[in-house]
């Protein structure tokens, strides 16, 4: 009786893993994750603090140039200068503020910074066109401040 039993576990069984469908599978699933994965460009926006050397040396004026983002219009102000208002209209509004600061830049040559300013609301896209219209109007040198609520 115990050869019998020997005999039964003796028996050897051929069998062959079946790896296509999984080997099909990620042929369909690793190009539909890289095709539906998100590719980001990341750019870097130069930004400047304000200096202390500005309160430090009080006698040596600048155009101290700001613009704020208000409902419905940019007010454009600075030392010396009288307070210029541009309307928001939607696709023109970009080309009349970095017209009326590339007057100011050929007025100033000299003046290449522009302080931009925001309230908390304010959406993120209204001050990065702000700041594309300051750099396409000759001054890259910008920085936020709040307009205190």
């Amino acid at each position: 009786m115990r050869s019998r039993k020997n005999k039964r576990f003796r028996k050897i069984v051929e069998a062959d893993l079946e790896i296509l469908p999984l080997m099909n599978l990620f042929v369909v699933l690793i190009p539909m994750l890289l095709l539906s994965a998100v590719f980001l460009e990341i750019a870097v926006v130069r930004m400047d603090l304000p200096s202390d050397e500005a309160d430090a040396n009080p006698a040596e004026e600048s155009l101290d140039l700001a613009v704020r983002i208000e409902t419905g219009r940019y007010v454009i102000q600075g030392r010396a200068l009288r307070e210029t208002e541009v309307e928001r209209d939607g696709e023109r509004d970009r080309d009349a503020l970095t017209d009326a600061l590339r007057d100011l830049a050929s007025t100033y040559p000299e003046n290449k910074a522009v302080r931009i300013v925001s309230h908390a609301s304010t959406q993120y896209e209204e001050i990065i066109r702000v700041m594309d219209a300051s750099r396409d109007a000759g001054m890259p040198l910008v920085s936020l401040q709040s307009a205190g609520e």
